[in-house]
């Protein structure tokens, strides 16, 4: 049975207590490379004034950049995913290693996954954006199925998401939507709350995540081990 949206705010907060260091070390860090990427990519891209085009940039590279921002998120995805459940279930982790897992674990899975799930969401999207809000959060557990099982195909962790979600999409937004406050108020202080903020919503998710994956907010070996044996014998 599903925990009260409080429950999860304050485990989050609780298992968070003395490894907040690392976590917003691993954040800032997270924050550089991608924001380097997202200005070599403006950089180079068509400078429009009063509806002009002025300088025609470099597409070209426009188009490179774009793509390796694409490849590195896609390695971040994981390496973040990973994190966290670490935070949540408790193991120590070294912040440079952690965030090279993502482009070394099943890198090319990592990037078909996080192409398919935008992809899904956006053709969703089109139809109006309600649908493709309720699928995203359908989706919101492949990246932490993907983590707990390497063998699993990018496509098969979308599929297994969405069967997991039947029934708890409503309560993942009632508990990301009880973050909003935080959110406002992190404006007033120019973003700088957001490095507890994040860490604590995203703490939360993943111990919702356990609540359905294992049936607890902690990690239960026997049972990832049952799941394991049962993915076997199908074969």
């Amino acid at each position: 049975m599903k925990q009260e949206r409080s429950f999860y705010r304050d485990e989050a907060r609780s298992r968070l207590v003395g490894r907040y260091g690392e976590v917003i070390l691993y954040t800032i860090i997270v924050a550089v490379i991608t924001g380097i990427i997202a200005s070599l990519t403006d950089t180079f891209r068509p400078e429009i004034q009063n509806g002009v085009i002025v300088d025609q940039g470099i597409p070209a590279l426009v188009t490179l950049f774009s793509a390796i921002s694409f490849l590195v998120s896609a390695g971040i995805a994981y390496s973040t995913t990973s994190l966290y459940i670490d935070v949540a279930d408790g193991p120590k982790f070294e912040i440079f290693e952690k965030l090279k897992s993502g482009f070394v674990e099943e890198y090319g899975r990592n990037i078909v996954l996080v192409f398919m799930e935008g992809l899904f969401i956006f053709l969703w999207s089109l139809l109006l954006v309600i649908p493709g809000i309720i699928k995203s959060y359908a989706y919101s557990m492949s990246m932490y199925l993907a983590v707990k099982d390497r063998g699993l195909s990018g496509i098969d962790a979308i599929t297994k998401s969405k069967n997991m979600m039947v029934g708890n999409k409503s309560d993942l937004f009632l508990l990301d939507l009880s973050y909003i406050g935080w959110y406002l108020l992190s404006i007033l202080t120019l973003g700088i709350l957001l490095l507890w903020v994040v860490p604590r919503h995203q703490t939360a998710r993943t111990l919702f995540f356990n609540e359905i994956y294992y049936g607890s907010i902690d990690y239960v070996p026997e049972v990832e081990e049952e799941k394991v044996v049962e993915e076997e014998a199908l074969f």
